[in-house]
């Protein structure tokens, strides 16, 4: 048996992520959290909306991940994202105009449409704040400050 999965994040515009860990962990659609060792069962499962953690030499690192579906097989893991970002390419800034913007619109839908949109937004920007916070909080890769409240880890909730 392997020490490390093969890990393949994938998007419809890009590879996000491809390489070599020890453990992944992300949030499926109906069926709670999954942990994915080396020597895991195969499956097929639907990703839901949330981070996507991974070790790499004992190092933890987070990625959004919002829909999709992954696989399990032989040491591979491979998830095709509906849309997905690594931690280094968040802008605290958009994070909270972005959730701004949500909780305005979730206050002026007018139909089921509208709220629907409003709350995949205010859950995307929740998400996207959660893993900037989860990386520096254990010292990940580069993470911003914000500009809003001046700390790493964002305050402004």
């Amino acid at each position: 048996m392997s020490e490390t999965l093969f890990l393949e994040v994938i998007t419809p515009d890009k590879k996000v992520f491809c390489g070599h860990v020890s453990e992944v962990r992300f949030s499926t659609r109906y069926r709670g959290q999954y942990g994915i060792l080396p020597g895991h069962t195969p499956l097929i499962t639907l990703v839901g909306s949330g981070l996507l953690q991974f070790t790499i030499h004992g190092l933890e690192h987070w990625m959004t991940l919002f829909g999709g579906i992954v696989e399990v097989r032989d040491d591979r893991v491979a998830i095709l994202a509906r849309e997905s970002e690594t931690v280094d390419t968040l802008d605290l800034d958009e994070i909270h105009a972005g959730r701004q913007m949500a909780e305005k619109a979730l206050r002026e839908a007018q139909t089921e449409q509208d709220l629907e949109i409003a709350q995949v937004a205010l859950e995307q920007s929740m998400v996207r704040l959660e893993a900037v916070n989860m990386a520096t909080l254990l010292g990940g890769p580069h993470p911003p400050r914000c500009a809003k409240c001046g700390f790493d880890i964002c305050r402004c909730r």
